[in-house]
């Protein structure tokens, strides 16, 4: 078995005083590249920007680059329309995913500065998020049988320095028969999973597994079973949309749709 290509992302969530630094850096056997944000710690609203491509197939995608128009954009939530607006389809649409990996970090530092962004209480803050997110994700449609709370998750751990750490990746290996072996992790601050795909040259995907190590409750755990849905499927064909159908939707995982996504990206 022969290792063909690899590819990581990793994100950190940095503060410093009344600023979050955030920065998503994209490592693949074919491109090194980075985005960061700089926010207000209490507003989360954007100070600077830039992105930075150092290696590209014949340096095509190199660049460095601020981008201004992002200044006084909440990094959150909402910010997917400034990003298509400032950044269209740069770098092949990587400026936008990385800058939308740098805020998915901030949403999760989040967590450690939430009396900054307004919240009395860590009640306060479970409870807004539990209405927010209400039937998005497997976690958030079954609160009626998760043990702890998010806040009660994270229990004592008190950051003030580095708030959120984050790496996706993804292995592409090809057999003697020239089947294909896909490995995807996701670990963070707070989850951690895995995904295998077995395919064949072509893409069809001939067996697919997930396990996860850990996870705010067990009902996470519980989202393995949906990756047999893949098995049949073109890993070139398979939209982020296609993904989370089969995955479950609402009651589905995004962290587990993200590393397939990421797996089906490798594969071209």
């Amino acid at each position: 078995m022969l290792c063909i290509y690899h590819a990581d992302y990793s994100t950190t969530v940095l503060r410093r005083n009344d600023e979050l630094w955030s920065q998503c850096v994209y490592l693949s056997t074919d491109i090194e590249a980075l985005a960061m944000l700089l926010v207000d710690v209490s507003s989360f609203r954007i100070r600077d920007a830039r992105w930075d491509v150092y290696r590209s197939p014949d340096k095509t995608l190199n660049c460095s680059s601020r981008v201004a128009g992002l200044r006084g954009q909440e990094a959150f939530m909402n910010i997917g329309p400034a990003l298509r607006q400032q950044l269209g389809e740069q770098g092949g649409g990587l400026a936008r995913e990385l800058f939308a990996e740098c805020t998915r970090g901030l949403m999760q530092a989040e967590t450690f500065v939430y009396r900054e962004r307004g919240y009395n209480s860590a009640k306060e803050y479970d409870d807004y998020w539990n209405e927010t997110l209400k039937d998005s994700c497997r976690y958030f449609t079954n609160l009626d049988r998760v043990a702890q709370p998010w806040m009660d998750y994270i229990g004592e751990d008190v950051r003030d320095y580095s708030l959120y750490n984050r790496i996706k990746s993804t292995n592409v290996f090809r057999c003697d028969n020239c089947d294909l072996v896909i490995n995807g992790n996701f670990i963070d601050s707070f989850h951690e999973l895995t995904v295998n795909i077995v395919a064949e040259s072509d893409g069809t995907i001939k067996e697919s597994t997930a396990n996860y190590l850990r996870a705010p409750d067990k009902v996470c755990f519980e989202n393995s079973v949906h990756l047999g849905k893949l098995v049949g499927k073109k890993l070139t064909g398979l939209t982020k949309k296609d993904i989370a159908q089969d995955l479950g939707f609402s009651s589905g995982c995004t962290h587990l749709v993200d590393l397939v996504f990421d797996i089906s990206q490798a594969h071209k």
